[in-house]
């Protein structure tokens, strides 16, 4: 079966669910742990889904002679389309609810 790959992300899915189908017999922190850790990871990857840090490369390649040269152009403006947009914003608006999920967690002993 070499079609097959393992990852591992499948596991951390089916932990979270089962830790948060079992959330009224665990205590608070942990719950709250495995929101925030959760909505963590969602806005980790709406960051790297939107540009990361500095946004886009702004550098060209060319070659001369078989060599390689790079040259820093201008730079170029970032038009988000609703096909790039989409994604960004569901792992925003998850994350985020998540992260809130936790913090209300958190302060319900209070």
């Amino acid at each position: 079966m070499r079609g097959v790959r393992f990852d591992w992300r499948w596991l951390l899915l089916i932990g979270f669910i089962a830790l948060l189908a079992n959330a009224a017999a665990l205590p608070g922190p942990i719950t709250a742990l495995t929101l925030g850790t959760a909505g963590g990871y969602l806005l980790w990857l709406a960051w790297r889904a939107w540009g990361g840090l500095g946004g886009r490369d702004t550098r060209r390649v060319t070659y001369w002679r078989g060599a390689r040269i790079e040259i820093g152009g201008p730079p170029r403006r970032y038009r988000p389309t609703w096909t790039t947009l989409a994604p960004v914003m569901v792992y925003v608006i998850l994350g985020t609810a998540m992260l809130l999920a936790a913090l209300a967690v958190l302060t319900r002993p209070l």
